[in-house]
């Protein structure tokens, strides 16, 4: 019975997870190594890595490339939408991020339609969502993009609901493009002030701070009311 238990054990360590840690690991010290042989201090650095983004033409797919494989990287989706500001300024970084954030729901709503089982949490949100989900995706999946719900589970749900593409994608596009233009203007503000750059207008920065604030209403309000409801 030990053996058993212990095989048992072995089975459910994390595995992707603690490989992806690993991997992430190896980037940082690497980074640490080549500011330690170039002999340059960690803001000298962060502007290196902001000239190459805005310099190489290439950067653009390869931001698109990690985000839309977000969801098996385990990259948080806020730092990739500052890092898109921080590189591409505030017009481009928006449409970047919000094609990246697209590629990432498409991967998890994939993974969905490929699956036929419900697990513990998401059986919870497909009870109250489902039906809303079903009758009426696009209105749905906007509340449900504003309601700040987790992001990858909602993608997942969404295609084991059989919820056609298209809704699902402009419902995406459309709920995520507040939280998308929050985030990446404010990388963009700290993009500038790393790279050397004037401080943000204040005017800009009360502008965010609004956006902000509405985002979170909005959230509070849309999250004590079913989705699709009305």
């Amino acid at each position: 019975m030990m053996s058993e238990a212990a095989h048992t054990t072995h089975r459910r360590i994390p595995l992707r997870p603690l490989a992806v840690i690993g991997a992430w690991g190896l980037v940082v010290v690497a980074i640490q190594l080549y500011a330690w042989r170039a002999q340059l201090t960690p803001p000298e650095v962060l502007r290196q890595v902001l000239q190459g983004c805005r310099s190489e033409p290439t950067s653009p797919l390869l931001f698109v490339g990690v985000a839309a494989l977000s969801p098996l990287l385990l990259v948080p989706a806020a730092l990739l939408g500052a890092l898109g500001g921080a590189c591409f300024g505030p017009a481009p970084g928006i449409a970047w991020t919000l094609l990246g954030c697209n590629g990432s729901a498409l991967l998890a709503y994939g993974l969905g339609r490929l699956s036929r089982q419900e697990h513990g949490r998401l059986e919870r949100l497909g009870a109250r969502y489902g039906p809303h989900l079903q009758h009426r995706p696009l209105l749905s999946v906007i509340m449900l993009r504003l309601s700040f719900l987790p992001y990858d589970p909602i993608n997942y749900l969404v295609g084991l609901l059989r919820v056609p593409p298209w809704p699902f994608l402009l419902g995406n596009t459309l709920g995520s493009l507040p939280g998308v233009t929050i985030i990446v203007l404010a990388g963009s503000a700290a993009g500038t002030i790393g790279d050397g750059g004037a401080p943000p207008n204040p005017a800009a920065l009360l502008g965010v701070a609004g956006l902000i604030a509405a985002s979170v209403a909005l959230a509070l309000v849309l999250r004590r009311r079913p989705a699709g409801g009305g």
